[in-house]
């Protein structure tokens, strides 16, 4: 089969916005509906959980689950141990460093690279789907304080929630008020796609973050009875090919999963498993506890328990 080149990609000129690391944060303080990343919304055991918070040298972390924290940039190792954080309510906390200095690893989907990324990153069994889909679905951003829209997107999203059993349902107006507040979020486009003939009703829609030169896939659901033209592979390609095109230079797809079919399709994408080598402080009580009545979790949070990474 010849390859596919580049050339011969139909895609629209989708333009994602960019901010830096602190005006990012800044705005997740103020957020009064939202979480650090979007999907906190379904999955927040309290309010205002993942909130960042910085350490004594200036960088930012937020919290991964109650009580436990980590850097917002992973990709930059810390050359000394962060400041200020054992004077926080935290558990414990884990950041990235050089190799000679780890004690655990983070496995995370990342592109490290993201300046050559196109068609010939993605699997082969994985083009069709891709041209499929280009071929008929519109790619289109959002506003997402568009009432109509909000209502559409909320559709999707407890669709999508009743197929995987991933996350919770929303009322809409829990939904509403959470989408409305992305519109005002520095580095934040939600993207869509819906058919070009036929059906005008969406199909998916991909909450994208780019923060300080990486994009972030925060947040992506489909509508069950809406998956025939591959909307999955279609606007995820899309958003990584078009910060590509910005000059981004990586990509992030959240921590590594044991879902097989979703590490999958990650991976078909051009995104790697890659392990990052990582320091894991717990408060002394925290660590004992964990490592006599919780050994699974202990072993995941030293990166034991997850399947091999790229080193």
């Amino acid at each position: 089969m010849p390859a596919i080149s580049d050339e011969q990609l139909e895609l629209p000129p989708i333009a994602l916005a960019q901010t830096t690391e602190a005006e990012y944060c800044r705005a997740a303080l103020s957020c009064r509906r939202n979480e650090f990343w979007w999907y906190f919304n379904g999955l927040a055991p309290y309010p205002r959980f993942s909130k960042p918070l910085h350490d004594g040298d200036g960088r930012w972390w937020y919290r991964v689950k109650p009580g436990f924290a980590w850097p917002v940039d992973f990709f930059s190792p810390f050359q000394k141990a962060p400041k200020g954080l054992s004077t926080r309510p935290l558990l414990g906390w884990q950041w990235p460093v050089p190799p000679q200095r780890a004690n655990a690893s983070v496995c995370m989907n990342v592109i490290r690279d993201l300046s050559n990324y196109g068609m010939p990153a993605v699997a082969e069994n994985k083009r069709r789907a891709i041209r499929k889909g280009l071929r008929e679905l519109e790619v289109f951003t959002l506003d997402p304080g568009d009432g109509r829209i909000c209502d559409e997107a909320c559709e999707v999203w407890n669709s999508h929630v009743t197929r995987t059993g991933w996350n919770r349902c929303m009322t809409a107006g829990r939904f509403s008020e959470s989408w409305k507040e992305l519109g005002k979020w520095p580095g934040t486009t939600v993207v869509a796609v819906r058919p070009k003939a036929g059906d005008p009703r969406m199909c998916a829609w991909l909450i994208v973050r780019v923060i300080d030169g990486t994009v972030y896939v925060d947040t992506l659901a489909s509508h069950t009875d809406r998956l025939e033209s591959r909307p999955n592979d279609t606007i995820v390609f899309s958003c990584l090919y078009a910060a590509q095109a910005q000059g981004i230079l990586r990509a992030h797809y959240s921590l590594k999963s044991d879902i097989s079919s979703l590490e999958a399709f990650k991976q078909s994408l051009g995104l790697e498993a890659y392990a990052f080598p990582a320091r894991l402080r717990l408060r002394r009580p925290v660590g004992i506890a964990l490592r006599l009545l919780r050994p699974g979790i202990y072993r995941r949070l030293r990166g034991d328990a997850t399947a091999p990474c790229e080193k």
